[in-house]
């Protein structure tokens, strides 16, 4: 096991996101842990079983790959010396309500992601797994030739009210300014200044791409459609024009 006294490297603070977002550590019978992943990104699936593999020095054939449904991935191990670590360090990863309705006393590592340095490399895995953009243009019918303008959002979903405000904390420890809309459950950055510093200091992962729910970017890298979006500041023509708004 990793030593608890040293600090998160990357490939721990890539597999930390996965685990915020769309992964789990769950007990099992035996006194046992079931680490586990799903994801449409065969991408991120892939990291996934980097990362275990690399954290915590493993085969990489031991974390399982199997489809969930076309299109769905799952990725997942059982291990009682990988879930115990995780759990004693970093408590639960837990993100939904109990059926009771209260919420899991669940938190982010700020303080030892920012003392590590890896503050950018947390926020770039889990913004792919449970993030987004919203990007297109906008009418305003009644107005001589219309009026036109871009909407332009990077998101992250998250139902859990206390990792929002983390989620918000460590933004704005790297000056990136965003709105943490509470009924819709997500983080917005909406604004050219901070969707530029978004783009400049985090990003995406490099090859996941937008889901299937996207109506007009649907199979587009999240990266490339991020430098898209700052792009169109300089020239909003350029998406105004594109067949599939028209």
């Amino acid at each position: 096991m990793p030593d608890i006294s040293k600090q998160i490297d990357k490939k721990l603070a890539s597999l930390l996101a996965i685990l915020f977002t769309d992964g789990c550590v769950s007990p099992k019978k035996k006194n046992s842990w079931r680490i586990y992943f799903s994801n449409s990104s065969k991408i991120l699936i892939q990291l996934f079983r980097d990362c275990v593999a690399n954290v915590f020095g493993l085969d990489k054939e031991r974390i399982r790959i199997g489809i969930i449904t076309d299109g769905f991935y799952r990725a997942v191990i059982n291990s009682k010396e990988i879930g115990e670590y995780l759990i004693s360090r970093f408590g639960t990863f837990r993100t939904l309500k109990y059926k009771n309705g209260k919420l899991p006393d669940t938190k982010l590592p700020i303080d030892q992601l920012i003392v590590s340095n890896v503050v950018d490399e947390f926020l770039k895995v889990a913004f792919s797994c449970d993030g987004g953009l919203c990007f297109y243009p906008a009418h305003r019918e009644g107005v001589r030739g219309g009026t036109k303008w871009m909407i332009r959002t990077v998101f992250l979903a998250c139902r859990h009210a206390k990792l929002r405000e983390d989620y918000m904390s460590l933004l704005r420890f790297l000056g990136i300014r965003a709105r943490n809309v509470s009924k819709d459950g997500k983080i917005k950055i909406e604004d050219e200044n901070n969707i530029r510093k978004f783009w400049e200091l985090v990003g995406f992962v490099e090859g996941v791409k937008v889901t299937k729910h996207s109506r007009f970017w649907r199979d587009y890298e999240k990266q490339d459609l991020l430098s898209l979006m700052v792009s169109s500041y300089k020239n909003p023509s350029r998406i105004y024009n594109l067949s599939k708004f028209n």
